[in-house]
């Protein structure tokens, strides 16, 4: 350190200069752990692992840098025109005299924290199999009645409905409105699609939206909408964004269309060109008709040709002849069948009648029931003392009452009056 000649200021050199400021800057303790947000741009990753790169706003720019110790435990990849949160300390770099933020850690912010959530979230889902191919079911090729989750004033709503109009005019459309943005979306659409699930003849749903920033679709990222899609009975279409676009809903959906009109497109045939199809299939049906017809009167032809009449009648002949026997056996197969069954249902009937109680009774035996209940008496122990007792023989019934006493095994039997 010198001094000017004729004068008492001292002059410095750019070593000491840069030196002081470094220790001024070191020294203030709200500059030893800040937090700065802004844009990574002129980003360079070194082959060491260190990070090099700026973080700017609309007016202002620093300098920082990470290094690989730090840059090590980060959950994401820093990229050019992502915005962060970088968390450090502020000091000079003495080489080139600038200040510079030294990043110790470093979060993404604004739709960098939002995209991690989505990938989160996916990862989430994905592991539990919900974008398995297995589960997505099959669309109907002709569905009787399309609903449509969506905004009702958008313009996703107004495309399907001119497409279907246009392609399949004949299908009955219905809306259901909700929300397609904001915080408020996800329960609204949750609701106007279990409203659609459940009216009566519904077998497709279609979820649409316009094309938006990855913040106007996030509502299309909820975690219980996915789930609810993902189990609702019937197919759906995830029509949201435009093709570069993607939200969690567009994987457990059982098919995903690049845009609204195309999954109107998707979910109806053309009436036009099925028209067109069954023209075609009519002509190439007709001309297979009108060809095995020549070939069949060409083939009768070469049959006239070949046989004569008199190989013919003798051939025709021979078989009614065949003909004949085959008769003969099966007349005599039915009557020994019709026979054999006869006899079976005679000695069945024989059998039945031997062991018809009627003829027991016949035999001079009775048959004792309770005359109330109508229970047959089997033991003296079903006929109490003075129990109305009916007594059946082969010409009718009468009455009769126990009158022996109760402590004797043996009961003797008066006619009742």
């Amino acid at each position: 350190m010198s001094a000017i000649p004729g004068s008492a200021q001292q002059v410095l050199s750019v070593t000491q200069l840069t030196s002081i400021v470094r220790k001024t800057i070191e020294a203030e303790p709200s500059l030893e752990g800040v937090s700065v947000r802004g844009e990574i741009s002129n980003f360079t990753r070194h082959a060491n692992g260190n990070l090099y790169f700026s973080l700017k706003d609309k007016d202002a720019q620093i300098r920082a840098v990470m290094f690989s110790r730090s840059a090590f435990g980060l959950n994401f990849k820093p990229a050019e025109g992502d915005e962060v949160v970088a968390a450090g300390s502020v000091s000079v770099y003495e080489k080139r005299g600038e200040y510079q933020l030294y990043v110790r850690s470093m979060t993404p912010a604004g739709r960098g924290a939002l995209f991690l959530e989505y990938l989160k979230l996916k990862k989430k889902l994905a592991d539990e199999g919900l974008f398995d191919l297995s589960r997505k079911r099959t669309l109907p090729m002709f569905p009787r009645r399309i609903a449509v989750v969506t905004s009702p004033t958008g313009a996703a709503v107004r495309d399907i409905i001119n497409v279907i109009k246009r392609r399949f005019p004949a299908l009955e459309l219905t809306v259901c409105p909700t929300l397609v943005q904001g915080d408020q979306a996800p329960p609204h659409i949750r609701t106007a699609l279990k409203r659609a699930a459940a009216l009566p003849g519904v077998d497709l749903i279609i979820v649409a939206r316009g094309g938006g920033s990855f913040e106007d679709l996030w509502c299309f990222n909820d975690e219980l909408l996915a789930r609810d899609v993902a189990a609702c009975p019937i197919p759906v279409i995830s029509g949201v964004g435009h093709e570069i676009d993607e939200t969690i809903i567009d994987f457990v959906s059982d098919l995903r269309a690049p845009t609204p009109s195309a999954a109107a497109e998707i979910a109806v045939p053309d009436i036009y060109e099925l028209r067109l199809r069954l023209r075609v299939v009519g002509d190439n049906l007709s001309r297979r008709l009108i060809e095995t017809v020549r070939y069949t009167r060409s083939a009768l032809k070469n049959i006239e040709l070949t046989l004569s009449p008199k190989r013919f009648l003798e051939r025709l002949d021979r078989r009614k002849q065949t003909l004949d026997e085959y008769a003969s056996v099966m007349r005599r197969s039915v009557s020994y069948k019709l026979e054999t069954l006869k006899k079976q249902i005679e000695h069945e009937r024989e059998r039945l009648a031997s062991i018809d109680p009627r003829r027991v009774l016949a035999r001079g035996y009775a048959m004792v029931s309770d005359a109330k209940t109508g229970a047959i008496v089997k033991s003296t122990s079903q006929a109490p003392h003075g129990a109305l007792l009916r007594v059946s023989v082969s010409d009718g019934d009468f009455t009769v009452r126990s009158e022996a006493p109760a402590t004797q095994r043996q009961k003797s039997l008066s006619f009742d009056d």
